[in-house]
C-alpha cells in the first residue's frame, strides 16, 4: 500500500493530537464535500478545495484527494485490518 503523503505542519495533525473529535469530524465532513465536488456539486456557497489540501497537507486533483481522504479514513478506523485492535479513534 503506497503512504499518504501529507505535510508535517498541515493543522490536521495538530488538531489530531489537541483535540481528536474535531479532527475525526474534519475528515468525514470533507471526505464527503470533496465527494460532491468531484460530482460537480459544490457543497456551500463558500467552500474551497484549496481550503481542504491546506487542512489535510494534501494535493492533488478532487479524485486523488478523495481516494487520499478515504485511505486516511480506513486507517484511522483500522479497517481493513486483521487483529481489531482499538486505537484511540475507534474505542468500544
Amino acid at each position: 500500500m503506497k503512504p499518504i503523503e501529507i505535510d508535517e505542519d498541515c493543522k490536521f495533525l495538530k488538531d489530531c493530537t489537541d483535540n481528536p473529535t474535531m479532527a475525526m469530524y474534519n475528515l468525514i465532513t470533507s471526505k464527503g464535500a470533496v465527494l460532491l465536488w468531484t460530482k460537480g456539486i459544490k457543497p456551500h456557497s463558500n467552500w474551497k478545495i484549496t481550503d481542504v489540501k491546506k487542512y489535510f497537507g494534501m494535493n492533488g486533483n478532487a479524485d486523488v484527494l478523495h481516494s487520499k481522504l478515504v485511505k486516511l479514513y480506513d486507517i484511522l478506523n483500522n479497517k481493513g485490518e486483521q487483529n481489531g485492535q482499538n486505537n484511540k479513534w475507534n474505542s468500544k
